[in-house]
């Protein structure tokens, strides 16, 4: 796991040149999805990452599908030369269910949060409550040993067939308190702890202006909150644009609102909160639909770095000037007059966009750090493809019932079969087939054909 060399292309380059120079580390294994870092108080960098074994099959009483595999756990991964090299990986125990990990670190306290699906439903075949929760965990030694805290109906007050949904990351308060966005159904919560996390209380939270009138989903949801250049307190939250509402017009709504039965082509609003998080506002869309999982590191007294996934190929004309799977990264700046200028059409850096076109269902994910040496960290996750069952998707075969269904037949991870996903609509048809096509491979690892792996890309910006 030595690094290598690695350019970055600048799409669209103004102030940037055409590449950046940089060097990336792959980690070994076929199944590390979705990274996630931090930063230590001593330096030192973490790495979680999503793990499964797709021939094990963990499971709790509670298991909805039993015979089910991809039992999915979170992997430690450490490095202590600035994200060059990585150490092996380390089950996390107290993380035994649970996908999609993300940190935060305050001092010398490490969170990393979880969401399990629950009652055993893939791919968390391994539950402790029978409905959607999430879990806290939380170290005071870097890592070595966790404590729990399990965000669950009790906690919240969450009713039956509310889907308890945490933001991504913990921010601190100006006055030193630790605040967590909670979507408990329709309703919006926080938890907010005194104590450094050891305890946690919930506070009704007001979004005002939005609403989702026919779904019951609020609009925490894998919401990143940060402080701008300016120290506001701002938060972008995935929005599903085929069924979110506002009350009043929405800045650069990318007005994409077609129902594609996939949360791929979700998107991201800018919120802001003038109560330190008992209020929040929506104040713009951002991007395009299919950029989601964003990052914020701060640059200067006005401009800071945005980080985010582009998880589907953007429909055309919604705004993407490099339509590709994958990780990019632009500098946003605070304006004199507050406005966010999130200018996608110039200067975006591509740190990823190895996903090949017809396997596009597991890329990206990474979220951006800075170094001890002043660099920027971002890790993301990517295919790793059979080249005869890349050619068999570059060629179309999935449409082929016959060769669907064949392929289907030899894992146990995905019930549905080529009938499941006829549609009246041809091009929706042919979206489904591929991403359920690409999933037997990548997550279910179909035959031994596929998997998914994990790489860190070191890379800084130019003088500017």
């Amino acid at each position: 796991m030595n690094p290598a060399p690695y350019s970055l292309k600048v799409a669209n380059p103004d102030q940037l040149p055409s590449a950046l120079e940089g060097s990336i580390t792959r980690l070994e294994g076929t199944f590390n999805f979705k990274p996630h870092v931090g930063v230590l108080a001593n330096g030192e960098i973490v790495m979680f990452v999503a793990h499964s074994h797709a021939e094990e099959k963990i499971t709790s009483d509670n298991a909805v599908e039993a015979d089910r595999a991809l039992s999915s756990h979170v992997v430690l991964y450490r490095s202590s030369d600035d994200g060059k090299t990585w150490s092996v990986g380390r089950h996390i125990r107290e993380l035994l269910s649970g996908h999609e990990p993300s940190v935060s670190v305050f001092g010398n306290t490490l969170f990393v949060k979880v969401q399990s699906h629950g009652g055993g439903w893939f791919p968390d075949p391994y539950a402790e409550r029978d409905h959607i929760y999430a879990v806290l965990a939380r170290s005071e030694n870097g890592g070595e040993t966790f404590d729990r805290f399990i965000i669950d109906a009790e906690f919240t007050g969450a009713k039956k067939g509310d889907v308890i949904d945490c933001a991504r990351e913990i921010i601190q308060l100006k006055d030193g308190r630790l605040y967590m966005a909670i979507g408990v159904g329709k309703t919006h919560r926080a938890a907010i702890s005194e104590d450094d996390g050891k305890t946690w209380e919930m506070h009704d939270v007001a979004l005002r202006g939005c609403h989702y009138p026919k779904s019951n989903r609020a609009f925490f949801s894998e919401s990143v909150p940060f402080r701008s250049p300016t120290g506001r307190l701002m938060m972008l939250s995935r929005v599903d644009y085929s069924f979110a509402t506002f009350d009043a017009p929405l800045a650069f709504h990318p007005a994409y609102g077609k129902e594609t039965e996939s949360d791929n082509l979700d998107g991201e609003v800018l919120f802001e909160s003038k109560d330190e998080g008992m209020s929040w506002d929506p104040i713009r869309a951002v991007g395009f639909p299919s950029l989601m999982y964003p990052s914020i590191q701060l640059l200067d007294e006005s401009r800071m770095l945005f980080t985010f996934t582009v998880r589907e190929v953007p429909p055309e004309g919604t705004g993407s000037i490099h339509p590709k799977v994958g990780v990019q990264a632009v500098i946003v700046e605070e304006k004199a007059d507050g406005t966010m200028d999130f200018d996608l059409s110039k200067d975006v850096v591509v740190i990823d966009d190895c996903t090949p076109d017809a396997m596009r269902n597991a890329g990206c994910f990474g979220n951006t750090i800075t170094t001890r040496d002043g660099s920027f960290l971002t890790p993301f996750s990517y295919p790793v493809i059979a080249p005869e069952i890349l050619e068999l998707a570059n060629n179309k075969g999935y449409m082929d019932e016959a060769t669907y269904d064949h392929y289907a037949s030899m894992q146990r991870t995905y019930a549905g079969r080529y009938k499941d996903f006829v549609r009246e609509d041809p091009k929706l048809m042919e979206f489904h087939l591929r991403r359920n096509f690409s999933a037997l491979f990548l997550y279910a690892q179909c035959a031994n054909k596929g998997g998914i792996s994990t790489a860190t890309v070191r890379w800084k910006l130019p003088e500017m």
